[in-house]
C-alpha cells in the first residue's frame, strides 16, 4: 500500500504526550500502529480506561523526574478482552473479560488507547455481571486498599471511607478478625 497509505487495522487511536504540562497543553489523540504482544502478554481490546490521581501526577511532573519515556500513552487501569496472546500465553485467555492494573507502571503504553500490551501477571479476570466500567476502577483503588488493610494486620481505620480506596478498604476488612472504622469529612453546608 504505498504512498503513505496503510490498513485501518494496523493503526489504534490513542491519546498520548511527549512532555509533561496540564492535559490540555500536552494530550494529542491520533493514530498509532497496533501493538502487538511480546513471550508472557496479552494484547488488551481496551473498552474502558480507568483515570487516577498518579496519572495526572506523572503527567504534570509532579514527582520530578521528568519523561522517562519520549511518548507515553497514559493510565494504568482499564477493563476489556483479551484479543491476542504472546508466546507461552495460555490458548484459555483468549477472549477473556478482565480488568487491569499498572498498564502504565514503568511502561510508555498505557489503557489511553483502542489496546494496550501488559504482562499476563497484571491482568485479572472480570466476574460475571461486573461492567467494564466497574473493572476499571478497581486497579490501584483496589490493590491500594488490599495493602493496607493487609498491612496493618487487625484492622484498619478507614480514612476517606467515601472514596475509593476507603471503600475498598472496608470490604477488605470484612472478614474477621479486622475491623474498619471509618470517617469522612463532610462537605461544608450551603445557604
Amino acid at each position: 500500500m504505498g504512498n503513505g497509505a496503510h490498513r485501518l487495522e494496523d493503526y489504534v487511536k490513542a491519546a498520548w504526550y511527549e512532555q509533561q504540562g496540564p492535559a490540555r497543553d500536552v494530550l494529542e489523540v491520533g493514530e498509532m500502529p497496533t501493538p502487538t504482544p511480546d513471550a508472557g502478554e496479552v494484547r488488551l481490546k481496551v473498552a474502558v480506561s480507568g483515570i487516577n490521581p498518579g496519572d495526572t501526577k506523572k503527567r504534570d511532573n509532579f514527582f520530578g523526574y521528568g519523561m522517562v519515556y519520549p511518548r507515553v500513552i497514559p493510565h494504568s487501569d482499564g477493563a476489556g478482552v483479551i484479543d491476542q496472546l504472546g508466546e507461552g500465553v495460555p490458548d484459555d485467555w483468549l477472549g477473556r473479560r478482565v480488568w487491569c492494573y499498572g498498564a502504565q507502571s514503568y511502561r510508555p503504553f498505557g489503557t489511553a488507547a483502542e489496546y494496550t500490551i501488559l504482562p499476563l501477571q497484571k491482568v485479572v479476570p472480570l466476574p460475571a455481571g461486573v461492567s467494564f466500567e466497574q473493572g476499571a476502577c478497581l486497579g490501584i483503588p483496589a490493590l491500594t486498599a488490599h495493602r493496607a488493610v493487609r498491612r496493618t494486620g487487625s484492622g484498619t481505620h478507614g480514612v476517606g471511607a467515601g472514596w475509593s480506596r476507603g471503600c475498598g478498604s472496608e470490604r477488605c476488612a470484612i472478614r474477621p478478625p479486622c475491623r474498619c472504622p471509618g470517617h469522612r469529612r463532610r462537605a461544608p453546608r450551603r445557604g
